[in-house]
């Protein structure tokens, strides 16, 4: 079964990044991508993915995000990809099934996406 990703980060190096080390994934299709909060929930709600990787885009406001992205697409995993140290008490209060660190490798990404 293919596994539908959208990715949410405000670096399009980085999207692009990760649209290149998935491309030739036999499991993974890379259906989107959004650089803001705004069209991160719009192109969940339309694209409606298995998995949304997720930057935090607004640390702030994480757990909104993530709540809205979850209101977007209800059977969609949400898996935080970041740079920022974990939280692990404010990420599972918004609803986020996983984290990876951007530091981690490629494999630690691929099994988180793959659930």
């Amino acid at each position: 079964m293919m596994i539908r990703l959208f990715h949410c980060d405000d670096s399009e190096a980085m999207r692009l990044l990760v649209r290149e080390q998935f491309a030739a994934h036999e499991r993974v299709e890379v259906v989107g991508g959004a650089g803001d909060p705004r069209s991160a929930v719009d192109g969940t709600a339309q694209a409606q993915p298995d998995v949304v990787l997720l930057d935090l885009l607004d640390p702030q406001n994480a757990e909104a995000l993530v709540s809205d992205l979850r209101s977007a697409a209800p059977q969609a995993r949400i898996v935080v990809y970041s740079g920022y140290p974990p939280d692990a008490a404010r990420i599972a209060h918004g609803g986020a099934d996983a984290y990876v660190e951007k530091s981690a490798p490629f494999p630690v990404l691929e099994r988180a996406v793959l659930g």
